[in-house]
């Protein structure tokens, strides 16, 4: 298991827009010990939450993997508020430090940074990979950016994240278009002879202009937050998307097939948010517990 461990801005709610533009730049050998201040403010609050916050160790793995080369400073209005190091690998992209001032983070500083980096790896198709301190709020940030959990050791956790394919970005700009009320935009990724197959109520809808249709004609309140969308080894897209309408929360699993870039096929599957039956009340079964399904750190704004 890598050693490293990451962290980066708090994720504990959807990221926003950084208001001034972030910059990467080279670091250089003797940025070493600043680059390690930096890094004991960011993790001290975590390491101390596990009992393992120790200067001496925090030296030592920072010394480990520490390569100028492949460091870079973030650099907003002019002021260093951070820092990465990133390696190509022949496998995948390693990230193996991911720090930000606490003093600006909040800010969406590290979402415009890890946007850029996996803009990188999808244009070389690597994965990326990490590992985080567990209980770190980095672990929200990673699953909210498409990261899975792979493996744990006693103290971090792996990641992966897998390039996009060109049908995945197709669906996931599909998602975009209809939470923003984009009809020409969504229509631009529907093949005309599209079919659309909704399961769970037995409907069928013929033709692209009809699925525009249904969507525009689909009462207003909603919100779509994505949840998952990988591509499946025979070459369909899967999509998980929550549907927030108050006071009715849905869930959508929806499986896609795309053409060129367009979306021909669809088959779909609802479900609604609903509190257990009395049978499996919180206790009545040994091992059971609640959760709330709308806290989950992968659902955003597609």
């Amino acid at each position: 298991m890598p050693s490293a461990d990451t962290a980066a801005a708090p994720a504990g709610h959807a990221p926003e827009e950084a208001h001034a533009s972030v910059a990467l730049e080279s670091a250089k050998a003797d940025d070493f010990e600043s680059l390690l201040a930096l890094r004991l403010l960011a993790m001290r609050e975590s390491l101390e939450r596990l009992g393992r916050y120790d200067v001496q160790r925090a030296r030592d793995r920072l010394a480990k993997g520490f390569d100028p080369a492949h460091t870079r400073h973030i650099v907003v209005e002019g002021r260093r508020v951070g820092f990465i190091v990133l390696k190509t690998l022949s496998h995948a992209i390693r990230l193996d430090h991911f720090y930000i001032d606490p003093a600006w983070q909040g800010r969406g500083i590290g979402h415009q940074v890890m946007q850029g980096i996996c803009a990188q790896a999808d244009r070389a198709q690597l994965p990326v990979e990490l590992c985080v301190l567990k209980e770190s709020d980095a672990n929200r940030f990673y699953l909210r950016h498409g990261f899975v959990a792979t493996g744990e050791g006693e103290w971090d956790i792996d990641y992966v994240r897998l390039p996009l394919w060109p049908s995945v970005r197709a669906v996931r700009a599909l998602w975009h278009a209809i939470e923003a009320r984009d009809w020409p935009a969504a229509r631009a990724l529907l093949r005309d002879d599209l079919h659309v197959t909704w399961w769970t109520s037995g409907e069928r809808f013929a033709g692209a202009d009809a699925f525009i249709e249904l969507q525009r004609r689909f009462p207003e309140g909603w919100a779509i937050r994505l949840v998952e969308c990988e591509r499946l080894e025979d070459g369909r897209v899967m999509s998980l998307v929550r549907v927030d309408h108050p006071p009715q929360v849905f869930f959508a699993t929806s499986f896609f097939t795309v053409d060129d870039g367009r979306v021909i096929g669809l088959d779909e599957y609802w479900a609604t948010m609903e509190a257990p039956p009395a049978w499996r009340a919180p206790g009545a079964i040994a091992g059971s517990t609640r959760f709330d399904p709308q806290d989950d750190p992968r659902a955003n704004t597609p």
